[in-house]
């Protein structure tokens, strides 16, 4: 009961932060969560919760769905979820958590130093596979499409939404995959299913204070999201 009590609460407070800036839930979570319980089934109900969270916050603003830039960004992010996921058996969590890491803190860089500077669609392409990857490995592939894809966002509103909606592709081609693999506990997703209860309490309130944020402060929220990713993937190497 104390394990399932703490997801409750770490991912209540990850997705509150997510239903407001438009990433970041599992990230916040699993930081949490990494001191207490086994690292797979951490990244299991992330993916329980991640999806049907994303599906709330698609539900809620449907009207800020960005349909070209959902499918421009499709074809590549599926790529690399389906490659994320096949190399998270092959490679070890600290090799991906180095490589991860290295390249979000580089990302919040380029956010508080070089805001005005647009990525080269060269490079976007670049961001937006290696987000499939992780949303495929770990279900954090936010700040890599965040980052790749904010400048195709009329507002913050619509990348929220749009990258939920993203989430949300990616995670059922996880549980597909995993679910070929063996690696899907239904006893487990037994014991957590009311946990989504408190997580759609704490989305509801974050999209109130959402729509409250202005555009400038909703940019740092995706820098130190980004940072405080790279940060907790290189701790994983370390400790």
């Amino acid at each position: 009961m104390f394990t399932t009590s703490l997801i409750a609460i770490s991912f209540s407070l990850g997705f509150f932060v997510e239903s407001i800036i438009g990433f970041g839930g599992a990230l916040i979570a699993y930081s949490i969560l990494a001191f207490f319980i086994d690292f797979k089934e951490m990244i299991l109900a992330g993916l329980y919760i991640g999806t049907l969270s994303s599906a709330k916050i698609i539900y809620t603003d449907s009207k800020s769905f960005d349909k070209k830039t959902f499918f421009s960004a499709l074809p590549l992010c599926l790529i690399g979820t389906i490659f994320g996921v096949f190399i998270f058996s092959k490679l070890s969590v600290e090799t991906l958590s180095l490589i991860f890491g290295i390249l979000l803190i580089l990302l919040s860089i380029k956010i508080i130093l070089f805001d005005k500077y647009i990525f080269p669609k060269f490079f976007k392409s670049k961001l937006i596979f290696i987000g499939g990857i992780a949303q495929g490995a770990f279900g954090t592939g936010g700040p890599f499409f965040a980052n790749a894809l904010q400048q195709n966002f009329k507002n913050k509103s619509n990348l929220r939404t749009t990258l939920a909606a993203l989430f949300v592709t990616f995670n059922v081609v996880r549980i597909f995959q995993l679910g070929l693999h063996g690696d899907l506990k239904s006893d487990f997703f037994i014991k957590i299913w009311w946990v989504i209860i408190p997580v759609f309490v704490a989305i509801r309130l974050g999209h109130l204070m959402h729509l409250k944020i202005s555009e400038e402060n909703f940019k740092k929220g995706i820098a130190i999201m980004t940072i405080f990713a790279g940060i907790k993937f290189l701790s994983k190497v370390f400790y």
